[in-house]
Parts: C-alpha cells; sequence; structure tokens
C-alpha cells in the first residue's frame, strides 16, 4: 500500500483512536507492538473504522526490549508499526526544584498513554491523559530521546537477507544411484502326497 499521502500525525492519530476503543485504563504493564496495515486511506484522515487493520505482535514489560527484540522485524511487514506504552508524564524544565525527579514521584505527574506510529513517511506520536481523556496530544515526528531512537531503529534498519537460493546445508557427495534389483518371488512348489 502506497502510504506516502498520509501524514505520519493523521495515522497515528487514527491508530490511537482504535486502540482506545478497545482499552480500558492507563495502567498497561506491557508495552505492546502492532502491526498496522492500511486498508481506507481516505479513511484514515477521518478516523473511521475499518480503515485500518491493527495486528498485536508482541508485548513486553520493558519498551525498548520489545524493540529490539529480533522478532520484532517482522513489524516491518506490514504499511507501519504501532508501539503502545503506559506511564507517568511531568512538566519539564518549568524551573522548579522538582525538574530533577523521575516523573513517576513529580508532584505535577499524570499517568499517560502513548502510541508512536513510524513507518516509511515518518514517524507520529499521540499521548492521552487519564485525568483527561477526551483530549489528545500529538506530535509529527519532533519528539527527541531514546524512544524515539529506538521506534525509528525498529523500522529502518535493514532486515537480514535470506539468499533462498543459496543450499541451507554443504552439499554432500552422493554415490550415484544403482538400479534396484528386480524384486524375486519365492517359487511355491507343489509337494506331493507321501506314498
Amino acid at each position: 500500500m502506497n502510504t506516502s499521502t498520509i501524514s505520519p500525525v493523521a495515522l497515528a492519530t487514527c491508530v490511537e483512536h482504535s486502540l482506545n476503543l478497545s482499552l480500558s485504563g492507563f495502567d498497561l504493564k506491557r508495552a505492546r507492538l502492532y502491526g498496522i496495515n492500511i486498508v481506507d486511506p481516505s479513511g484514515v484522515e477521518q478516523n473511521l473504522d475499518g480503515a485500518l487493520r491493527i495486528s498485536f505482535l508482541a508485548e513486553h514489560g520493558d519498551v525498548y526490549e520489545l524493540l529490539e527484540a529480533r522478532s520484532s522485524s517482522v513489524a516491518r511487514m506490514f504499511d507501519a508499526a504501532a508501539v503502545l506504552t503506559c506511564g507517568w508524564a511531568a512538566p519539564v524544565d518549568d524551573g522548579g526544584d522538582d525538574d530533577d525527579l523521575p516523573p513517576s514521584v513529580h508532584p505535577r505527574r499524570r499517568r499517560v498513554r502513548l502510541v508512536v506510529v513510524v513507518g516509511n513517511p515518518g514517524v507520529g506520536s499521540v499521548l492521552r491523559f487519564a485525568d483527561t481523556p477526551d483530549e489528545i496530544v500529538t506530535d509529527p515526528g519532533n519528539a527527541k530521546g531514546s524512544l524515539a531512537d529506538a521506534v525509528e531503529r525498529l523500522w529502518q534498519e535493514a532486515a537480514p537477507v535470506i539468499d533462498r537460493t543459496a543450499p541451507t546445508t554443504p552439499a554432500m557427495p552422493t554415490a550415484p544411484a544403482t538400479p534396484a534389483a528386480p524384486a524375486t518371488r519365492k517359487r511355491r512348489t507343489k509337494k506331493s502326497p507321501p506314498k
């Protein structure tokens, strides 16, 4: 499918919309990886049901291990890949004494669900906060950091090339085939009755 006409943020918004309909809460314990196929490109822009086919591929307790797992490369067989994870978010660089605190202990922390979608057109992401579940925040691929890098690597790194024409095991010399000897039947002989 040609996905170049769909913006990464439009695709991420449609994926997040579809996943949001099936998810409850913001406390997923494991990050999830999905393969995305676009069924109706015009429906993506309008968040129409049925515009996408979303396939669950894998999950892991650590989003980075999920993205770096060799088996996750199967996501590249789809039009795009999506990563879904939940966690804590907190304000960054607001000048307070709590700027160095991890988000999970920050006094102004918020529970968040993040969907990041990556495909040939680029990366887009959508945030949804537990305290404002009817609103989303989108990012058209400007995010920086280790998660953004890991998602980009998942999509961009070349998949291993498998040469299916090469023999899988070294060829072993074989003896020339010899024709099988014709099967012989034992001939029954008729015994004469005793005299």
